[in-house]
Formats: structure tokens, C-alpha cells, sequence
């Protein structure tokens, strides 16, 4: 059987298909990337990226992806519609994949039910679920058209699963954020070990706490990956303070393909977020065989049944004090090392991962 899919991918994803650009990008984007790259490789799936129509179009995997530039971003929610309408009438897909809670999502939710489409959801963060916007918590008032509409929900972790199934008495399928896992060759570790953050400057995010981190331990070095958002005024804010810090490296933006470097040069990767879904960072981090400090994340409670990081439940004193442990104890550093790299190989390959997915999209696909 042959399927026509539609992976549409989030405004703000234009780094990602242009190497020279420095515009801001979250884990939707990278995760929708993954998919439809892999994707790519089945020769019974036709996969059409629905973009943005960004100016200019240059990165390396340009092959794997068979582009279409449907719509303005300052479009309306109909004008979109009525264009993308248009490319489902032309190209009729089977299947259409959305990651990310917004308006457009429950519209398409209806839209893809009356045209008998099937409408895949994924989850993108925890708050999600709860029919909020991860930007700012506001609530997404047409959410009951994407829970009862929608072919299949897709979310990250068992927490999402459960509060849809308690809350609204809706079914979903657990799919793990994945990668094409390779064996990353982590580097000589520089002698000032790398303490790593990455983050978009999100205020639940929370990134003046690692800056207060480095602040306490003024001896490490401590590298922010802090591309801004749309509150400039505190992204200036947070620039500023951790400028004025000696053994704070401030970074505003890495291209995705160069953000591997960082990992592999990185001793702990340190998450301060109030909330999260699943982190592709931790995921990241984990290839590198890098353990992950955090403070308030801790999805399906990997951290601690897998022992390949600590979680450390809101508690920051607690987080400092775990720092330097797993700076001073090598011989427990290494343990936790060498159980991230085992745990991702296990449940983050795409390569594997993906052969679940296709079975969610369609049960007979041959493959």
C-alpha cells in the first residue's frame, strides 16, 4: 500500500532549512525534521514538508525532503486554510502530521474528519495536554475539537497519557522523541569541564538559575546556549547578567548541525526548566554519553529508574550540591556516563522507533 503524508512543520522552523539563519527553533521543529527524514527512506511513503515560504531554502539533507511553501506567516487562520486546502485537493494525502497545540491544529483536527484525512497529533509539552499553549499556559478554546476529531494523539510520556485518558477520557500512543543514534565520539574533555545549558530564554525555562549555578561555582566553566523569544526585554536582562560572569560563556544562537560540538565537549548538561514534555536536549546530551542535572524535569522518571542523571524536585540547593559530587566522584560520573548512552540506544533510535509510528499511521503498510 502507498501513502502520501503531509508533515507540517511549525512557523518558526526556518534554521533548520537554511543554514544562514539564526531565527529561534524548538524541539516540535527538530522532532518533525527526524521524522520526516526517516520517513524519506520507505519507498512506499511519499512525504511532502509543509513550510513557510521562506525566503531562501540551503541545508544539507535537502534530498530527503520534499518541500512545499503553502503559506505566508502572517496569514490568517483562514487564509492559511484556503491555501493549504488547495494542496489537499491537488495532492490528496492519506495522512497529515502536526506537532504542537495552537488553533490552527483543532481547526485542521475538524477540517481533515470532514474530508476523511487522517489527523495525527503529537504533543509537544506537558501543559499541552491540559489544552494550554506551551508559549504562555493560555488556554486553546477549540481543544475539544482536536480530542474529538483527530485520527490519533500522539504523546511524549506517560504523565500526558494519563492526565487525557483521566481528564478527558481520550486514548493516545506513547511515541519517544527520537534520533538517528550514532556513536558520537565524545572528545577529550577540555580541562575546565564544560557545564552545558541550552534553552530558548523562556521565563519557565528559567535560565537566571544557571547563571545563579555559576555564580556559586566560579571555579567551572559554565557555557548558555540562549537564543532569544519574544520577551526581548528579559532576554536583555538575562544576557546582561550572565555577561557580567567571567566563567559564563553567553551564546545567543548555534546552528542545529553545530549544536553536536557542544555536547560532546560538555561534562554535565544542566535542564532548569519549570516544566517540560520530553526534552530532545536530554535525549541529545544522552548520545554523548553526557549525564543531565535537573531541577524539575524528570519525565517517566528516566533520571532515576535508568540512573543516567539526577532530578533533583525543585530542590537548587540540592542541584548544587549534585554538581559538584558528579565533578568530584569520578568513578559515580562514569557510571551515570555510560547508563545515558545505554538508555537512548534502547528507546530513542528513530530508526526503531519510527516502525511503531508507521504502524500507528496505518496497520498494513509494507515496509
Amino acid at each position: 500500500m502507498f501513502m502520501k503524508v503531509f508533515i507540517i512543520f511549525p512557523k518558526d522552523s526556518e534554521a533548520l532549512f537554511n543554514k544562514k539563519s539564526t531565527r529561534t527553533f524548538g524541539g516540535a521543529s527538530v522532532q518533525l525534521y527526524n521524522i520526516a527524514k526517516e520517513l524519506s527512506n520507505y519507498k512506499n511513503i511519499k512525504i511532502y514538508s509543509i513550510i513557510p515560504d521562506y525566503k531562501q531554502i540551503e541545508f544539507d539533507d535537502y534530498e530527503q525532503f520534499n518541500l512545499i511553501k503553502v503559506y505566508k506567516e502572517g496569514d490568517s487562520n483562514l487564509v492559511k486554510l484556503f491555501k493549504f486546502t488547495k494542496y489537499c485537493i491537488t495532492l490528496k494525502p492519506d495522512i497529515i502530521i502536526q506537532r504542537g497545540l495552537t488553533t490552527e491544529s483543532c481547526i485542521l483536527a475538524f477540517f481533515c474528519w470532514v474530508v476523511r484525512i487522517k489527523f495525527i497529533f503529537m504533543f509537544a509539552h506537558d501543559v499541552e495536554v491540559l489544552g494550554l499553549r506551551q508559549s504562555d499556559s493560555s488556554r486553546v478554546w477549540l481543544f475539544g475539537l482536536l480530542l474529538n476529531f483527530a485520527y490519533k494523539l500522539i504523546v511524549q510520556n506517560i504523565y500526558q497519557k494519563q492526565v487525557l485518558l483521566e481528564k478527558f477520557k481520550k486514548e493516545s500512543q506513547i511515541f519517544y522523541n527520537s534520533f538517528e543514534i550514532k556513536h558520537q565520539n565524545k572528545k577529550k574533555l577540555n580541562k575546565k569541564k564544560e557545564i552545558l545549558w541550552i534553552a530558548r530564554c523562556d521565563k519557565w525555562k528559567q535560565p537566571e538559575l544557571f547563571i545563579d549555578l555559576a555564580n556559586r561555582n566560579n571555579k567551572m566553566h559554565f557555557i548558555m546556549i540562549c537564543p532569544p523569544n519574544r520577551d526581548l526585554d528579559y532576554y536583555t536582562q538575562i544576557k546582561q547578567k550572565a555577561m557580567k560572569l567571567s566563567n559564563c560563556e553567553f551564546i545567543e544562537f548555534v546552528p542545529y548541525e553545530r549544536v553536536w560540538e557542544y555536547f560532546q565537549h560538555a561534562y554535565l548538561f544542566v535542564n532548569t526548566s519549570v516544566h517540560e514534555g520530553f526534552p530532545h536536549t536530554f535525549i541529545q546530551a544522552f548520545m554523548c554519553s553526557v549525564p543531565v542535572l535537573s531541577l524539575c524535569v524528570n519525565p517517566d522518571d528516566i533520571l532515576m529508574k535508568y540512573n543516567c542523571g539526577i532530578y533533583c524536585n525543585g530542590d537548587f540547593e540540592f542541584l548544587n550540591l549534585q554538581l559538584n559530587k558528579l565533578l568530584n566522584d569520578r568513578e559515580y560520573y562514569n557510571k551515570l556516563s555510560t547508563n545515558a548512552a545505554n538508555y537512548v540506544q534502547k528507546y530513542h533510535d528513530i530508526k526503531k522507533n519510527l516502525h511503531k509510528l508507521i504502524y500507528l499511521l496505518n496497520g498494513d503498510i509494507y515496509i
